[in-house]
């Protein structure tokens, strides 16, 4: 009888979730599993289905979708530019959608797999988390709230120290530069125990400074990841405008940031992630130059493995 009584209450709870997810015009999570495939081969079909979902189910989506990846027949470079365009074109349409920006950069980091993580990190840092008008100060708070969540997020995930590296060294290449203080900063949100390796030996040969040439196989080394994807051939097996595409409509016709965004608010705004960061509420209104244009791709020779091309 008690069995009887719980299941009736699960049907009842789940009929309610239901009816709001209907009245909200949410799409539920288990709807949208069976879209996985098409998410995956196609940025619009990723952009469609994270729309329609709420902003919890649209982190849980991003993270079936990576698993499923993972579990792809293919090459490395075929797996790393999945993993690239998917993300990217998740983060565009959690944007759109005024989604949890954060939580789901946290997704990024804790479910693709390591070694994507190296084109994930070049493009991002470029394009995606530019700093555009944040002073020092304002870029300093939101990155490292941006890493604690990350740190926190990759705690139950596989090789999760070499995860939080990869997602300081991201904030830390987004930064321009400064405050000369940033890395220092970030490091405290990293696991004391991992501090030693990341500040001796992954930073400074990902970032190629103290005099060393760039190279992701230090960090990926410690992930027991034998080869770094070459990230030439990862571009162009789904074409570097339609991944730059992706990730320029993050910024491009922006007129401002705003750490809270009303739905009926008139214009084109969005929560970005660095405003979405717990911490960062005082942050105010920045402008962020928009781009009318996107530019035509210029051959270039090929790079080391770990070299990302400028597009």
């Amino acid at each position: 009888m008690a069995k009887i009584k719980m299941n009736i209450c699960l049907a009842a709870v789940a009929a309610v979730c239901a009816a709001f997810a209907a009245e909200s015009g949410k799409m539920q999570l288990s709807e949208a599993r069976a879209g996985i495939g098409d998410a995956i081969s196609s940025p619009s079909a990723m952009a469609s289905t994270m729309k329609s979902l709420s902003a919890d189910d649209q982190v849980a989506f991003l993270k079936e979708v990576n698993a499923a990846i993972a579990k792809r027949q293919a090459s490395k470079e075929e797996k790393t530019a999945m993993f690239l365009q998917a993300n990217a074109a998740a983060l565009r349409a959690a944007k759109d959608s005024n989604g949890d920006i954060t939580n789901m950069l946290a997704e990024v980091y804790a479910s693709a797999s390591v070694d994507s993580l190296t084109a994930i990190n070049e493009k991002f840092a470029e394009q995606l988390f530019n700093r555009a008008s944040y002073t020092d100060e304002q870029y300093a708070k939101g990155a490292a709230a941006m890493l604690h969540a990350i740190v926190a997020r990759s705690d139950s995930s596989d090789n999760s120290s070499v995860r939080d590296v990869f997602g300081l060294l991201m904030l830390v290449r987004a930064s321009n530069g400064t405050p000369d203080t940033l890395l220092d900063t970030l490091l405290q949100e990293i696991p004391e125990a991992d501090r030693k390796a990341a500040q001796e030996e992954w930073i400074p040969s990902a970032l190629g400074s103290d005099g060393r040439e760039k190279s992701y196989e230090p960090i990926l080394s410690a992930a027991d990841v034998e080869a770094v994807p070459n990230l030439d051939i990862v571009l162009k097996l789904y074409g570097p405008q339609q991944i730059d595409a992706l990730l320029g409509n993050l910024v491009e016709g922006t007129q401002v940031l705003k750490p809270h965004i009303d739905s009926g608010a008139a214009g084109s705004t969005f929560q970005s992630p660095i405003d979405a960061s717990a911490g960062a509420k005082d942050m105010g209104d920045v402008p962020i130059p928009s781009s009318t244009s996107t530019p035509t791709p210029t051959p270039v020779p090929p790079a080391p493995p770990y070299q990302l091309q400028e597009i």
